[in-house]
């Protein structure tokens, strides 16, 4: 195994070699790098985003719809290989003429990809590209004709397409459409529906109503038959008419008429016993006339009259008119009752047919709303396809070049980057070749390298006296 010192002695050994080369090195990379052509670097800026700039789409977009977005780190890398495509390469190097066609056309594509420096933007949503020639009009040319082509580039691969399509699938939405709302026009017509959930909404109302309405005249309609017959109980048990007055006279016609015939039958009585005997027959008749007229007198003395006034019953008056007018109240909600019960009716066959009929009609109705947004879906893309179709056709992209490419009036400033690095490189290989050759060559030089070559033990050794001028 090789040891430091082995390393050291065939340094040491081949130190001629290693700093005649090490000069050679420095001489050549000095004179390259001071002799070497300038480079004028031009160098652009592109803003690309997810939308086309200052485009509105429909009129129905508000602005944030249409406000533009920033691309992505993924978005970026496309755009970022897009630019360095093949094809792209390949056009430039035609169009700026910097190969002669043929072969030597994909090897200056690959010679301007490698000159080209891209390097995107994630955060800012921009692409700086780079590119350095010897003529810095070139480099100028070169930049804009890549720029130009990759605008081409992305027109055609972001190219959205399907416009035709889009159209037709507009039209047969919009032919579907109708004929969803021409079913649906005649099912309403035919079943009287208009705003079913409204409709049902209502007519469930009223029919509550209703049955409320009936429920309260059936209830009227018992308190009016217990009120009536309370009344008829009150009205049967009190009398039409009450006397009001109550006057009781003697009998003074009848007293002064019998007094005023005692007299006359008196003074007949007179009268007859100045003509005849006691006991004569018509004394006797009027004798007999006068003891009934006094008898009659005494009874008429003794007798009273009594006066009595009535009128009609105000209480028995006021019941009766309650009466009536129960009466008159139990017949009207009788009436309503039996008035309400066919509306009723009516109304719940009018909500059974719309719960049949509700199936049917939402299904038409959401078909029409289907096929509503499907139409206007379509059509929005038609015309979004339409307009981008028109853009692209005047070049319109998402694409600003911020800063467009420049022609350099000065070089690229040297760096000493490469020189460094290719000075290291050919010392580590000088170096490399230094110990190889010294460690590996034919000439022996130490007592182990003996002994490894040949097998023999070295027992002294002397030193190599040089001869001298």
């Amino acid at each position: 195994m090789t040891n430091r010192h082995e390393i050291a002695d065939a340094i040491f050994r081949r130190k001629t070699f290693i700093i005649s080369s090490t000069l050679l090195l420095l001489i050549a990379v000095v004179a390259a790098w001071r002799f070497s052509e300038g480079r004028y670097e031009s160098q652009a800026v592109l803003l690309i985003r997810n939308n086309r700039a200052e485009v509105v789409v429909t009129p129905g977009q508000t602005q944030e719809s249409t406000r533009l977005s920033g691309l992505n780190d993924g978005q970026i890398a496309t755009e970022v290989q897009l630019l360095l495509s093949r094809g792209s390469l390949r056009q430039v190097v035609e169009r700026c003429k910097l190969a002669e066609p043929g072969p030597d056309v994909d090897r200056a594509a690959e010679a301007l990809g490698r000159d080209i420096k891209v390097t995107g933007m994630p955060k800012a949503s921009m692409i700086e590209v780079r590119y350095s020639h010897s003529d810095p009009k070139k480099a100028a040319e070169v930049l804009r004709e890549f720029l130009a082509v990759y605008t081409d580039h992305h027109l055609r691969v972001h190219k959205g397409g399907g416009t035709d399509f889009f159209e037709q699938q507009s039209g047969d939405q919009g032919a579907r459409l109708r004929d969803a709302q021409q079913r649906l026009a005649a099912f309403q017509r035919n079943t009287k529906i208009v705003l079913l959930a409204e409709q049902k909404d209502i007519n469930l109302r009223r029919l509550m109503d209703l049955e409320a309405s009936e429920r309260e005249s059936k209830v009227a309609l018992l308190e009016g038959k217990q009120r009536i017959s309370s009344l008829r109980e009150m009205v049967n048990a009190l009398s039409p008419r009450i006397t009001t007055q109550v006057r009781t006279l003697p009998n003074q016609f009848l007293t002064e008429r019998l007094n005023t015939m005692l007299v006359e039958l008196e003074n007949k009585r007179t009268d007859l016993l100045s003509k005849f005997r006691p006991d004569d027959r018509l004394v006797k008749q009027v004798e007999q006339q006068l003891a009934d007229t006094r008898a009659t007198l005494e009874r008429a003395a003794r007798a009273s009259a009594t006066e009595q006034a009535s009128d009609v019953n105000p209480l028995r008056q006021s019941l009766d008119s309650d009466l009536a007018r129960a009466k008159m109240a139990q017949q009207v909600l009788t009436t309503r009752v039996a008035a309400l019960g066919p509306q009723i009716k009516e109304y719940r066959a009018e909500i059974a047919k719309l719960e049949q009929s509700t199936a049917a009609y939402t299904d038409l109705l959401r078909e029409v709303k289907t096929l509503e947004e499907n139409y206007q879906l379509y059509s929005r893309k038609f015309e979004e396809s339409r307009i981008a179709d028109a853009l692209d056709r005047q070049k319109i992209a998402n694409i600003t070049v911020v800063e467009p490419p420049n022609v350099p009036s000065a070089p690229m400033p040297r760096s000493l980057i490469l020189p460094i690095g290719t000075v290291l490189l050919g010392l580590f290989l000088i170096f490399f070749a230094a110990i190889l050759t010294g460690l590996h060559g034919q000439e022996l030089h130490t007592p182990q390298a003996i002994y490894e070559s040949c097998g023999i033990q070295v027992l002294a050794t002397l030193p190599e006296i040089r001869r001298t001028r």
